[in-house]
């Protein structure tokens, strides 16, 4: 099977629209590249719905079809028929001068798959006449086979085996219009490369987007001479490409005889189809008409969306009473009728081939491990289902964790648990840096205190040093004195020997106050020298503080400014 949606993850920036949009499980996977979440598709598993391609925002996604090998086969003289299918004539442009332009490309002949959707809705009736089947899962839409063939092989039994109204057409101009060219179809689904690849009958898928896209970039003006198509009006087929196209068409012949249930939209049908293959046989329908595109194929996966449903509704209203005029249950006998005996029934039934994928179950017991990557332990964190990851629910997420189809990184409430936690380590060290910023303030304070003590203390040595000096001098004279009066007292002889005593004892007293003048001056100095140093080395720190005090101050100021901003964004309550 071709991988028809591409995937540009240079583009990608990990938003999860895709993953959330995706009806398949594990078609979407996330990773982790260069630090940045990405979404990568697995090709084997998707089934081409087309869903995440307008639901990405980024230009990440887009598809292939055969437009261009078409064109330039085209070009290259190959031999090549068409087949239109009636989303054409309603999408904004004018389907007769798009048929005149593939003319003058070289197109042999162009048919209406409307001629196609009658034949499938005459092998319909026929079937449910001659087989009377318990229920039928409709086929026209290639993702629903696609689905079946590959992810839920329990509703192949019920697989319509009537060939979709393209595949109709192809079959009929391959066999019964004997035209030999290669078949292309001018088709509103990107799933149809598969379908075709798959049964052989038609050699090129071309989009109407694409060639829409084609012949603006290239500026080509189309013929003003509209082109018709290569066969006899269809009847009602031409409805089946709006919702319940292929019900009203069963309905026109059986009226409510049976019942004919129906559902469309990526969102809806595919679980609808999953219920479809668990319920009792007994409640189903008889028709089970179900569509992949939630506005049928007029508003496909393959179109230029530049109108409206109601503008498509509306064609396709004109379509009908154009229809009804004269035609009624009669006529539609009488087509049933030639269509026996032009058609073998057979030639338009399909045998389906089941594809085996590997799918990876994750039992809820085994998405415990994935809750654990989570940090999700309790039935509260278990049961957040915000849905941001893509997921429908935690419990969902979990389990791709274990398959290995997300990641943990992605879980946007084990993100908010670790910006939380990183903002309590945050406010912790908000608060120690407001209790640093006050301590060091407190001791750039005492340290200040302390020079102004050293200051004092500096300025008492000194005046104790002009003291001792001043005693020094008085030492001095003292000594002078003591010497002049032993020299009185020895000229005053006996009379004086008892005052040179007084006069020796003196002048050993001024000596030992010499000494101990000499011995404080060498402290004194010794102290002086030390308070100098202090005094550096409390200039030196309360610089170093002031310069702690600086940075310290910008680190708080920084961490209170980032509380402030995730409390204005709401992460955290106030500001």
């Amino acid at each position: 099977m071709r991988h028809l949606i591409k995937n540009d993850k240079s583009l990608c920036v990990g938003c999860n629209r895709c993953v959330r949009v995706c009806p398949i499980e594990g078609a979407d996977i996330v990773t982790m590249e260069e630090g940045k979440i990405k979404i990568a598709i697995n090709g084997e598993i998707c089934v081409s719905c087309g869903s995440c391609i307008p639901a990405c925002h980024h230009g990440c996604r887009d598809y292939e079809d055969d437009t261009l090998r078409f064109i330039e086969d085209l070009r290259n003289g190959d031999s090549i028929s068409v087949f239109a299918a009636p989303a054409n004539q309603v999408n904004g442009i004018n389907g007769g001068r798009i048929l005149a332009y593939l003319k003058k490309l070289g197109v042999k002949k162009i048919y209406d798959v409307s001629l196609g959707a009658d034949i499938c809705s005459w092998g319909h009736i026929r079937h449910i006449q001659k087989a009377k089947p318990v229920s039928i899962v409709t086929q026209p839409c290639p993702a629903i086979v696609s689905y079946i063939l590959r992810h839920n092989h329990e509703l192949i039994k019920y697989l319509s085996p009537v060939q979709s109204p393209m595949l109709c057409t192809a079959i009929y101009m391959r066999k019964y219009e004997k035209i030999s060219d290669k078949i292309a179809a001018l088709s509103p689904c990107i799933a149809k490369s598969n379908e075709f690849e798959e049964t052989g009958y038609v050699h090129y898928n071309v989009t109407l987007k694409k060639l829409m896209d084609y012949i603006k970039e290239h500026e080509i003006e189309l013929p003003a001479q509209p082109a018709s198509f290569d066969h006899p009006e269809s009847a009602f087929g031409r409805l089946y490409s709006m919702p319940g196209g292929l019900k009203e068409n069963i309905e026109f012949y059986f009226g409510k005889e049976i019942r004919i249930d129906q559902s469309e939209g990526p969102q809806i049908v595919y679980d609808e189809l999953e219920a479809f293959s668990r319920e009792d046989p007994v409640n189903l329908p008889v028709i089970f008409d179900v569509l992949n595109c939630q506005d049928g194929c007029n508003l496909g996966t393959g179109v230029n969306h530049s109108f409206s449903r109601f503008e498509a509704n509306a064609a396709m209203d004109r379509s009908r009473k154009e229809v009804l005029k004269g035609f009624d249950r009669e006529n539609y006998e009488r087509l049933l009728a030639e269509l026996d005996s032009k058609l073998n029934l057979n030639d338009f039934y399909r045998n389906y081939v089941p594809v085996n994928i590997r799918h990876i179950k994750v039992s809820d017991e085994a998405a415990e491990s994935g809750f654990k990557a989570l940090n999700k332990f309790t039935d509260a964190q278990k049961k957040f289902d915000c849905g941001a990851c893509g997921c429908e629910t935690c419990l969902e997420m979990a389990k791709k964790i274990v398959s290995g189809d997300n990641i943990p990184a992605n879980c946007i409430q084990k993100l908010h648990d670790e910006i939380m936690g990183v903002l309590d380590i945050a406010m912790s060290n908000i608060n120690s840096a407001d209790l640093l910023v006050e301590d060091i303030s407190d001791i750039k304070n005492k340290s200040g205190m302390i020079n102004g003590f050293m200051k004092t203390l500096n300025e008492s040595i000194h005046k104790f040093k002009d003291i001792s000096d001043s005693i020094l001098q008085i030492s001095k004279m003292t000594n002078l004195v003591a010497l002049n009066a032993k020299i009185e007292a020895a000229r005053a002889g006996a009379h004086g020997k008892t005052f040179v005593v007084v006069a020796d004892e003196v002048q050993k007293l001024s000596g030992k106050s010499q000494n101990v003048v000499s011995e404080s001056e060498t402290f004194t100095n010794q102290s002086l020298d030390a308070i100098k140093a202090i005094n550096d080395l409390i200039e030196n720190i309360v610089v170093s503080y002031d310069k702690a005090h600086i940075s310290i101050s910008i680190i708080d100021q920084s961490l209170h400014n980032i509380l402030k901003s995730l409390g204005k964004s709401g992460i955290v309550g106030g500001e």
